[in-house]
């Protein structure tokens, strides 16, 4: 297997089901205790969350760009971001580094059409949701994303840096998730991505009515294949 390089810490909560599922999915697919060698940059998500509020988007790409560096000098030979949210800045994350990226919305965008499914409801930070560097990568593969109301992308984005991110599961913020999802059923969403890496705390398949696509586990089956 390649050694696998990972970005992660944005936040810790969703960087240790990254690693916790590489390491399930190696496990089944040889069928014994065979696990991947991974190299693990995490960073201090308080730093980046300041940089994300404040618009500052070329800063958090250089930040990027030197632990990309760093992964691959050190024998990554795939790189992953464990966020949805930073690959915004992919672009710039990936100068000077040469070595296979692995994208997170090409991933999930890949599955959803190949399942004929066309218009996803997208629940992620507002960040995913309004800016155009994640819906792109999903139209291009034919899907229509549904994006929520304001109302609601203002609820999803609150209860995921202030709650999920921290570790805080609540049902109350569950319950606000569940009613997001039938708002975007209402208005023609096919299907549901959990387009931040901690939503899947809150919402799965067992509680939500339209089928649901994990973008943890999608992006980890598709970092398993390249390493592979």
């Amino acid at each position: 297997m390649k050694t696998i390089g990972l970005i992660g810490g944005m936040s810790y909560t969703s960087t240790v089901t990254y690693y916790e599922l590489l390491n399930s999915l190696t496990n089944t697919h040889f069928g014994d205790l065979t696990t991947p060698k991974i190299i693990l940059n995490s960073l201090n998500f308080s730093d980046i969350e300041k940089l994300q509020h404040q618009n500052d988007w070329e800063n958090l790409g250089s930040t990027l760009n030197k632990e990309a560096i760093k992964l691959q000098k050190a024998g990554a030979e795939i790189l992953a971001l464990c966020t949805n949210t930073m690959h915004k800045v992919a672009d710039q994350m990936m100068e000077n580094v040469s070595i296979p990226f692995v994208h997170i919305a090409e991933a999930t965008a890949k599955i959803i059409s190949d399942q004929r499914y066309k218009k996803p409801a997208l629940l992620a930070t507002k960040f995913t949701m309004e800016e155009d560097f994640y819906i792109l990568k999903l139209s291009k593969y034919g899907l229509e994303p549904i994006i929520p109301p304001q109302a609601s992308r203002d609820i999803l984005h609150s209860v995921i840096y202030d709650e999920l991110c921290l570790n805080i599961k609540t049902e109350e913020s569950t319950e606000k998730f569940l009613q997001i999802t039938q708002e975007v059923r209402n208005i023609g969403a096919d299907s549901v991505i959990l387009g931040c890496t901690e939503v899947g705390m809150l919402l799965n398949n067992e509680n939500v009515e339209l089928p649901v696509f994990d973008t943890v586990e999608l992006h980890c089956k598709e970092i398993l294949n390249q390493a592979l």
